[in-house]
């Protein structure tokens, strides 16, 4: 596939659209981080606000009110059983090898199937393991009245057949501090930003020098710099102006040069 701008290329659209329109085997690896479900946008905002669904179920003026306050804090809306579906089909057609997805630990599989799992093998792919985010620094349960997320699930998947990634036989598990604003390379530009460090890990673990890593999802870019400081080509879709602007931004910038001197990141915790 040639790539607008050598050896990457980020769209400004809809990923489903875009999806679509690639080539069967067009890309190497998929790694993406898509929006929460219904149930997580509600969820953390009662967390942090006291929102309350009966209170929305009641007045349809609350509804509407709720359902905009979730998406400008998230910055996005949330993803449908439909999306998850089609998205979890184009990955299976468009992926020669791994398929790896962001999620909360909810989303992994529910026992009618509506999870992540259940798409992806109902795509024709094989459900290989969950792995995880620890999320050093996590924001605590503000309530009180429950355990605090402390992880992030991480979905891989696979075609079906002889499979290969780089991590030998290290455990999935990857921890990593959240993005904090703090200037530099630790700005946060985007609600559910990940930490670079981590991408870094990811796109070395499950791609090859020189693979066509897509995510359809790119949000401020962070896996598309992580591609491109490791000598992996960039695919990327982004629904949000404003956030394709900075991960533009971001991917044209020495951030996202290769690191001919690149240190040892992926042999612990950081």
């Amino acid at each position: 596939m040639i790539l607008a701008n050598g050896d990457w290329q980020l769209n400004l659209g809809d990923c489903i659209e875009g999806l679509r329109a690639l080539d069967e085997d067009s890309v190497d690896v998929v790694i993406t981080d898509p929006p929460y479900d219904e149930h997580t946008h509600n969820a953390g905002r009662r967390g942090a606000t006291g929102y309350d669904e009966r209170k929305r179920a009641a007045n349809p003026r609350v509804s509407q009110r709720a359902e905009f306050n979730r998406v400008r804090e998230l910055g996005f809306a949330p993803i449908s059983q439909q999306q998850m579906a089609e998205v979890a089909n184009q990955c299976a057609r468009v992926a020669r090898r791994w398929t790896v997805i962001f999620c909360t630990v909810e989303m992994i599989g529910d026992p009618d199937g509506s999870g992540w799992r259940g798409h992806l093998e109902r795509a024709g792919l094989q459900y290989i393991r969950t792995c995880v985010w620890h999320k050093i620094g996590a924001t605590p349960q503000f309530t009180g009245d429950r355990p605090a997320q402390a992880v992030e699930a991480i979905v891989v998947a696979h075609r079906p057949g002889r499979k290969r990634w780089n991590g030998g036989g290290k455990h999935g598990y990857y921890a990593h501090p959240i993005v904090l604003n703090r200037g530099g390379e630790n700005e946060r530009l985007h609600t559910t930003q990940k930490p670079l460090s981590l991408m870094q890990e990811l796109v070395a673990d499950f791609s090859e020098p020189d693979d066509l890593v897509l995510d359809p999802f790119a949000g401020s870019g962070t896996t598309g710099v992580a591609c491109r400081m490791l000598g992996r080509r960039f695919l990327g879709f982004e629904l949000n102006a404003e956030y394709h602007a900075i991960a533009t931004r971001r991917l044209c910038g020495d951030e996202a040069k290769p690191k001919t001197h690149q240190p040892s990141l992926f042999g612990g915790t950081r």
